[in-house]
């Protein structure tokens, strides 16, 4: 393991030999870096960076053209800083500073005889541009997202929220891959000890590299072995513009293209960003029919399997035949059938999403099409099965977030398997311990399913319905903002009935 890394109070070397020394056993074997010397009137100059991390024509521009201005020795490194052409530049005097202003794709610039370096900033790393989202789509509202440059991230909210009190802090996560974690909230309305909580989580992470928000996830969440996300993820800025105006933390990675969201409620994954976008009163059947799919995506195949398997007697007559008509000559158990079933449906559904998407969409619909008419026909499952399959897939569909549908994918097998063994007393217990989990979850400190459970009656506004504009005056309770009141605008009026009739004054 490179020493230098358990060394960072190690200072740079005083003489331009002794940093070309240690920078070659540093960096051995890593053809990307390059150094150039150059003399300014009797004073070596190093030039220290990464190929591909850095803008060639910014380095001749801002730094080796302005050094060939200079009519006479400089006197020390700070002289020849104030000659460069760059926006930031700032000095370094340790030798884990250098690593870490290298590997970030800046340029170091080092003076023979100097105890200190400086740090241009000049970088220009490889980026994709500003993208519509791809897996939060919405008809209305902007369409941008994030992208794997950091900064450019923070660029994205600072364009939505123009004021000094949005807060920013960066820190540095990982052994090895130094990857840059920041922190964005609002001061005056986020709560300060939720701050301070996330802080110390992100501190006690020590680990060889942070690559992926998923990981980090994984290091700060809460509950590590539910199913369900105690963070919420999500690539649009709007979103997180949303939260934090509600008094919630973003943290977002350099490298992901994802920001989290804490705390994270089980509310919050049942709405979608659209739903901001149209009136109101639209907005209250879409969120009662996306709370119907997400249930019934859990108990619909269950529900199926225990009526026919143990509890006949509750289905109308007329039905019950037409059922038990379906499934004369089926060889399978209806347990195995619907598990089957799920099964194939599952596999069909992740083919398309592994597939190239020129032909991912059509695999995954022709593919389910083709497979359940043809198993129907060879009498392997019922029709009513592949209607309830079909049904509960389609119902999944319609939640808007990806990783809380996953949870769902997986809780409805036990439910189906339980209702093959108990029947709707199975499910009943079963879906009673769901619950009571759901409830005693918490994220960072707030109920997850707040304001539920438990029942706040100001914030259920932002619920199942979305209350209008003009009456969501206050932040969420249950997040304990400083600021409370976000809403200060009077009323609308309402125009009264002219005595002189209609189109008088």
């Amino acid at each position: 393991m490179d020493a230098s890394w358990h060394q960072p109070d190690e200072p740079l070397p005083s003489r331009l030999e002794g940093l070309r020394g240690w920078i070659e056993g540093e960096w051995q074997h890593c053809d990307d870096l390059l150094r150039r010397e150059v003399d300014v009137h009797g004073t070596r100059v190093l030039l220290i960076w990464l190929r591909g991390l850095v803008d060639l024509a910014r380095i001749e521009e801002g730094v080796l053209q302005p050094l060939e201005t200079l009519s006479r020795r400089p006197s020390d490194i700070r002289q020849i800083g104030s000659v460069l052409h760059t926006v930031h530049i700032r000095s370094i005097g340790l030798r884990y500073e250098l690593n870490t202003a290298v590997s970030d794709g800046q340029v170091v610039l080092y003076a023979d005889g100097s105890k200190v370096a400086l740090v241009l900033d000049i970088s220009d790393p490889p980026a994709r541009a500003v993208e519509k989202a791809e897996n939060e789509p919405t008809i209305e509202g902007p369409q941008e997202a994030f992208i794997e440059h950091l900064e450019l991230n923070i660029a994205l909210l600072r364009k939505r929220i123009r004021s000094p009190r949005l807060k920013v802090e960066s820190m540095r996560i990982g052994v090895y891959s130094k990857t840059t974690v920041c922190i964005a909230y609002i001061e005056g309305i986020a709560k300060p000890t939720l701050v301070d909580e996330a802080r110390q989580r992100l501190r006690k992470i020590s680990i060889d590299g942070v690559n992926d928000i998923n990981k980090l996830r994984e290091l700060i969440g809460d509950a590590p072995y539910t199913l369900f996300p105690t963070t919420e993820e999500t690539e649009r800025p709007d979103r997180v513009t949303g939260s934090l105006l509600q008094g919630r933390i973003a943290i977002m990675l350099d490298g992901a293209p994802t920001s989290l969201m804490v705390p994270a409620q089980f509310i919050n994954f049942l709405a979608s960003a659209e739903d901001y976008y149209m009136n109101y009163t639209l907005t209250l059947f879409i969120r009662i029919l996306r709370h119907i799919a997400y249930w019934s995506s859990l108990m619909l195949p269950s529900l199926y399997v225990a009526l026919l398997s143990y509890n006949q007697d509750l289905i109308p007559t007329p039905l019950l035949v037409s059922v038990e008509a379906q499934h004369r000559g089926i060889p399978f158990p209806t347990t195995l059938e619907a598990l089957v079933m799920m099964c194939v449906f599952e596999a069909l559904r992740e083919a398309g999403t592994r597939l190239p998407k020129a032909v991912g969409q059509s695999v995954s619909i022709v593919g389910t099409l083709i497979v359940g008419d043809a198993a129907v026909r060879a009498g392997l499952v019922s029709p009513g099965m592949g209607i309830v399959v079909a049904g509960t897939g389609i119902a999944s569909f319609s939640l808007p977030a990806y990783g809380f549908v996953n949870s769902s994918r997986i809780i409805q097998f036990a439910f189906v398997i339980i209702a093959g063994i108990f029947g709707l007393v199975g499910i009943v217990v079963l879906g009673l311990v769901l619950v009571t989990h759901l409830v005693s979850l918490r994220s960072f400190g707030v109920p997850y399913m707040a304001p539920i459970a438990p029942f706040t009656w100001s914030d259920m506004k932002d619920t199942f319905i979305r209350v209008p504009w003009f009456a969501t005056r206050r932040r969420p309770e249950q997040l304990e903002p400083i600021d409370r009141v976000s809403n200060r605008s009077p009323a609308p009026r309402v125009p009264k009935k002219s005595p002189y009739g209609e189109g008088q004054p």
